[in-house]
């Protein structure tokens, strides 16, 4: 698959490649930089490096992005990963896969994650395999409850730490 980055009106959201994971793992920027972009100096946010080994791991096997890893969100002005927007895997035999998506925290509350959450949203209406889009936040993080709903996530389900969400996927055909 030959996947091409997804354009908003104030992001760019490029999937992440081997080489980069590989390149932040090893704490450097030299392969994002080849793209003409800069990581901002708070990205790879803590949680971003605790899965780049997983994200390592599968595009190990797949050599290239399938989409279902993790997409950088670069804010379009000034060409600056602010976050990251992705997949804990391709779908399961249900047709169910599950986005996580975190900003910079100087960066949250403008919109981002909103506008990022939206736009991989329109991307998976173009895959088949996906028939359900799942979401995890905790209960007590007021902004992603509101992105959640504001993308059209619907609550299924709360625990005593996490409310868990989802989308039914309306598929459109290219």
């Amino acid at each position: 698959m030959n996947l091409k980055n997804i354009q908003t009106n104030r992001l760019i959201l490029i999937p992440i490649t081997l080489e980069i994971t590989k390149s932040l793992i090893n704490g450097s920027s030299k392969e994002i930089e080849k793209f003409g972009i800069k990581c901002d100096k708070k990205w790879p946010t803590e949680d971003t490096m605790d899965i780049l080994p997983i994200i390592n791991n599968s595009l190990e096997k797949s050599k290239l992005p399938t989409g279902f890893e993790t997409w950088m969100i670069v804010e379009k002005g000034n060409k600056r990963i602010i976050g990251d927007i992705g997949f804990h895997g391709r779908p399961n035999e249900k047709g169910e896969v599950e986005v996580g998506f975190g900003l910079v925290e100087h960066e949250r509350g403008k919109g981002f994650g909103f506008e990022s959450l939206n736009a991989i949203m329109d991307w998976l209406k173009f895959q088949e395999s996906v028939n359900v889009i799942k979401a995890q936040c905790l209960i007590n993080n007021k902004s992603s409850t509101r992105i959640l709903e504001k993308a059209g996530l619907k609550e299924v389900n709360r625990d005593n730490e996490l409310i868990y969400w989802e989308f039914i996927n309306q598929h459109t055909n290219n």
